[in-house]
């Protein structure tokens, strides 16, 4: 699903959001900035939920009054926000039955399927490991086939490990449903590993949007530049030595002290561009 946003103009106390936006089909995109720059609100204003100033297109149909519930999005909230009293198919099955779906069944084990969550319909949602709540919202926002997904923070909250397998988890479901989603973070390292293209806002206003590598390696202006300033690109090839994929480059890396630095590829997620 194509997004397009014409003139969007909302105001607030301290600042206002006023631009135009456009968005590919199947592309993952985030949406990046200091807190309270207006991400979330983004979100929220292309959902439905927050009125705005302006038009929203999905592909050809204008969307500018239709309400959330019935602009086939799928939304992934912060935090929490299953249902303690309900089992993870109920949690799921949830609001396929507010939307009188059929095949209710199918449609949760399909999604259960794509969250790698198979045989886990009658656990209790409390027992859930901090990932796993995480992949059972994302099942509940794309059980009904959404045209578009939108992700609030989904890797808030979890441990650098677990942080790290679902941003896997995100590329391959990215790839495997051909969705279109957008993200909201703060942490640039999840938009760079996982994005065809970033947006980066402040205060209400589209500072850069393009490509992780035009972002980092030609900010538009002085707010990006300090934005992305403690990240560093490396490049290199990918080959393969005696049957394991290794990476070749010439590296020239700052460290502190004295000494040798060492990089722990295993614990290294890479994104490779053409």
């Amino acid at each position: 699903m194509e997004i397009k946003m014409e003139k969007l103009w909302i105001k607030f106390d301290e600042w206002k959001l006023d631009f135009s936006l456009e968005i590919k089909s199947g592309k993952f995109v985030s949406v990046v900035g200091p807190s309270g720059c207006g991400k979330t609100t983004l979100l929220r204003i292309i959902s439905g939920l927050q009125e705005s100033k302006g038009k929203i297109f999905f592909g050809d149909k204008e969307v500018t009054k239709v309400p959330t519930e019935k602009r086939n999005i799928g939304f992934v909230f912060q935090g929490d926000s299953l249902f303690p009293h309900l089992n993870v198919f109920d949690n799921i099955a949830f609001g396929l039955k507010m939307k009188k779906e059929k095949q209710i069944k199918e449609k949760v084990l399909n999604a259960l399927s794509l969250v790698h969550l198979n045989g886990f319909e009658k656990r209790n949602t409390v027992n859930l490991s901090g990932g796993e709540k995480r992949r059972v919202e994302i099942a509940r926002a794309i059980a009904f086939e959404p045209g578009l997904l939108l992700l609030d923070e989904p890797l808030n909250g979890l441990d650098a490990n677990l942080k790290e397998k679902m941003k896997l988890f995100l590329k391959e479901l990215s790839e495997k449903t051909g969705l279109t989603m957008i993200m909201v973070t703060h942490d640039i390292d999840e938009a760079f590993f996982l994005s065809d293209e970033i947006i980066v806002m402040d205060s209400g206003r589209i500072e850069q949007t393009g490509k992780p590598t035009e972002i980092f390696l030609n900010p538009a202006n002085d707010f990006v530049r300090n934005f992305v300033s403690d990240y560093v690109l490396i490049e290199g090839k990918q080959k393969i030595v005696k049957g394991k994929k290794m990476i070749e480059g010439k590296f020239l890396l700052p460290v502190k002290g004295k000494g040798k630095a060492f990089i722990n590829f295993k614990k290294t997620n890479y994104k490779f561009f053409e």
